[in-house]
């Protein structure tokens, strides 16, 4: 007997040509759409409880653009706000909705973006129908790469360029893991994936919209499974993770014949998880959440008055430039607002579980929440119902980099990445792990010709 049941449903949220594109230092504005961008959203209800996951082509999300689109899906679907996740794939040349270093947020385009990922999940909701959901974990690790390295000094240093004489190894790990979540209808059809993976969506660049390689993924799947399946992308814990392999002699790995290698290869990696995959017809739901409080760091007095006197010089944007505005901003916020609250959330299907962080975690915490999970298989699922800025690692705040430099990308105390973990564990021990399934009983008939006696006739001596 069927007793789940599965929709999803898409919405563009492509913004006007001429907005803002966010998620690099210097302002960029948009001459074009490479891809349009999409809120997809996946609607799973086991009869008793339902949840709705959607993955939204962006660099972040506001926690009050996620807080407006739960409260405008629930009041339209009847989906409980609580039981919404909502994650931004973290793609680098999306619309105008973050507040990012020379790039301020559009209010009008965060208004949009959530009521299309309202109209996404009402959508889902209004088109689900039974299903057989299978899961499983593909290995793919030849497309990402820890972008930070230990240098010769002892120091880290993000990016530090191919073929730089002082790497010396890099300063973290990358998870090789393809998390698939599938859906088909009861005559075996493809309904849609959802696809867990981590690495920064920082191939494409340029001056057009783009989902990045997360498009391809989808093309990839569309041209296996049909136009009518529609894929999900969940960033992992990519805060040190990128496509850039720092180490290896090739041409740097940006632009679109980059962003179709890695997603293709992505997509491949589906195809064949799938195609081992085990479908069931059942799939309990459960999901919990919290809100913790993280400390803000301080900018010290010192560097907020070099940041002024840097500030009050005319001079073009640069690197220090851009750094002494974030500094004077945050030190303005941080004033006002000296903690922020971070949601951890997490969602069972099954023996499977989705733990939302709001934040670029780094990959070593990622790993840890999955070999401390009482789960067969989690998915850590990072920039999701919020965003809170880089989540490095203690070690990484030690050696230095980019993820660690003072501003409002990377504004929390250096526990603020532990303390989330421990959050995300605590959630998961709360959840009852459904029993496995008992294996079938299979016997088969022995090969006739399989228990030949030893033949030692005619061998030369």
């Amino acid at each position: 007997m069927i007793e789940v049941f599965v929709g999803f449903a898409q919405t563009d949220i492509t913004p006007e040509v001429g907005a803002v594109i966010p998620g690099h230092f210097r302002k960029r504005i948009s001459t074009g759409v490479h891809d349009p961008l999409h809120a997809i959203a996946c609607v799973i209800s086991d009869g008793q409880t339902t949840v709705a996951i959607v993955s939204v082509d962006a660099l972040s999300l506001r926690r009050s653009v996620v807080e407006l689109a739960r409260k405008l899906a629930q009041s339209r679907s009847g989906i409980p706000a609580q039981n919404i996740m909502i994650a931004a794939t973290h793609t680098h040349c999306g619309g105008p909705i973050a507040n990012a270093f020379e790039c301020e947020a559009d209010e009008g385009y965060c208004r949009f973006v959530a009521e299309q990922i309202a109209e996404a999940i009402v959508k889902a909701n209004e088109s689900k129908r039974e299903a057989r959901v299978g899961v499983s974990v593909g290995h793919e690790n030849r497309i990402a790469f820890n972008r930070r390295f230990v240098m010769k000094d002892g120091r880290h240093q993000t990016h530090p360029g191919k073929g730089n004489p002082d790497i010396v190894r890099p300063a973290g790990p990358t998870d090789p893991d393809v998390g698939v979540i599938a859906a088909q209808d009861g005559n075996g059809h493809m309904l849609g994936f959802i696809v867990n993976f981590a690495c920064h969506c920082t191939v494409m660049g340029g001056t057009e919209f783009s989902a990045d390689y997360p498009f391809y993924l989808a093309e990839t799947l569309r041209k296996e499974f049909g136009d009518q399946c529609l894929t999900l992308f969940l960033q992992g814990a990519s805060g040190d993770v990128t496509q850039v392999a720092n180490t290896l002699p090739r041409e740097p790995e940006f632009g679109e014949k980059w962003a179709r290698r890695i997603g293709t290869r992505l997509g491949g990696e589906v195809i064949k998880t799938v195609a081992l995959m085990d479908f069931l017809e059942t799939a309990p739901l459960q999901v919990a959440r919290s809100t913790i409080r993280l400390a803000r760091r301080q900018v010290p007095e010192k560097m907020l008055e070099e940041a002024k006197r840097i500030l009050s010089e005319d001079g073009e944007p640069t690197v220090e430039r851009i750094y002494a505005r974030e500094l004077v901003l945050l030190a303005e916020e941080v004033k006002e607002q000296p903690f922020v609250d971070a949601e951890v959330q997490t969602i069972a299907i099954g023996r499977t579980a989705l733990v939302a962080i709001p934040g670029e975690l780094f990959c070593q915490f990622g790993l840890d929440i999955k070999r401390a999970s009482p789960f067969p298989t989690t998915f850590v699922v990072t920039c999701a119902n919020g965003m809170v800025g880089y989540l490095p690692t203690p070690e990484a705040f030690k050696g230095g980099g980019y993820e660690v430099r003072l501003a409002r990308s990377s504004q929390l105390m250096p526990d603020a990445g532990s303390q989330l973990v421990g959050e995300a564990l605590q959630l998961l021990q709360s959840l009852s792990v459904p029993p496995a399934l008992p294996s079938p009983q299979v016997k088969t008939p022995a090969w006739d010709v399989g228990a030949s006696p030893p033949e030692l006739t005619g061998l030369v001596p």
